[in-house]
């Protein structure tokens, strides 16, 4: 009887081991023929075609990808391009054979994708006022009607999944885009008026000579941006005085009176109006805001 369950156990243990092999051979696969499609992004015949197009990848790329993925027992691992090629040069007929299969299936895909993005990318900006044009990045379709999608809309990128035909989804962005065409921005020192995103892609100053600033980056954490230490740098400079140490807690249009805050809009970026000469809010003043 002991004999017997031995017996079952071992039988037991080699099925959970060759099931193992199957998941794991599966997750290979998966794995190379998404690294060849998504990098090489060509069609393939065969085992020679496969490497030729990662040697090519491999010396035209500065930067060579890097495809991460969890294997069957759970373990995160890598993917390079010699990962990749060894994979490819012991894998056996058959598997290269099933490789192929993937990646001409994936390519062909990646190829309706693409030229989807291309018509709705072509409709979106047909008399797109300017500075509102559209970029669609990465169209993915993951089902009938459901897609997933990274565009830039005038100033601002969404990433978004959007369950919907593909003209619901071309109408969802047009109303994006009126929005940011309904952000106007108002000069404060001459009243000038625009579009904010006009402004972010085609304007410095305003016409009476005050100088735009926007943000194009901001830390995470304090929501500080390179566009207003270069502010408070200048500003301090030319009067003389020095910077204020708790200046990231500080409005700047507080302290200066020639720089005066529009706010954001419809983007994610604040943005100021500077005229010159640089002067600072009277103490007075200053000690009514901040005590």
């Amino acid at each position: 009887m002991n004999r017997s369950k031995s017996r079952k156990d071992e039988d037991r243990r080699i099925m959970r081991e060759r099931k193992r092999v199957i998941r794991e051979r599966k997750f290979i696969i998966e794995s190379v023929s998404d690294f060849i499609a998504n990098a090489c992004g060509c069609r393939v015949k065969n085992r020679e075609d496969i490497l030729s197009a990662l040697k090519e990848l491999r010396a035209r790329s500065a930067i060579v990808p890097t495809y991460v993925y969890m294997d069957s027992s759970g373990q995160v691992r890598k993917f390079t391009v010699e990962k990749v090629m060894e994979v490819v040069r012991e894998a056996s007929d058959v598997t290269v054979s099933e490789i192929v299969k993937e990646v001409n299936r994936k390519v062909a895909r990646i190829e309706v994708e693409d030229n989807m993005a291309r018509l709705l990318e072509e409709r979106l900006n047909k008399d797109a006022p300017p500075g509102l044009d559209v970029k669609v990045i990465e169209l993915v379709q993951f089902a009938r009607n459901f897609w997933g999608i990274k565009v830039r809309v005038g100033a601002n990128t969404y990433l978004f999944d959007f369950e919907g035909t593909l003209d619901e989804l071309a109408e969802t962005l047009l109303e994006l885009r009126r929005e940011q065409e309904e952000d106007i921005v108002t000069c404060p020192f001459c009243g000038a008026r625009y579009v904010r995103t006009f402004i972010m892609k085609y304007l410095k100053a305003c016409s009476c000579g005050a100088r735009i600033v926007y943000e194009t980056a901001k830390d995470a954490a304090t929501g500080y941006s390179p566009e207003l230490e270069e502010m408070w740098q200048e500003g301090c400079s030319a009067l003389g005085i020095q910077l204020p140490k708790n200046r990231e807690r500080l409005r700047i249009d507080d302290f200066f009176e020639n720089v005066k805050y529009i706010g954001k809009g419809s983007t994610d970026w604040r943005m100021w109006f500077v005229k010159k000469p640089w002067r600072r809010r009277l103490k007075a003043d200053w000690r009514r805001r901040y005590g």
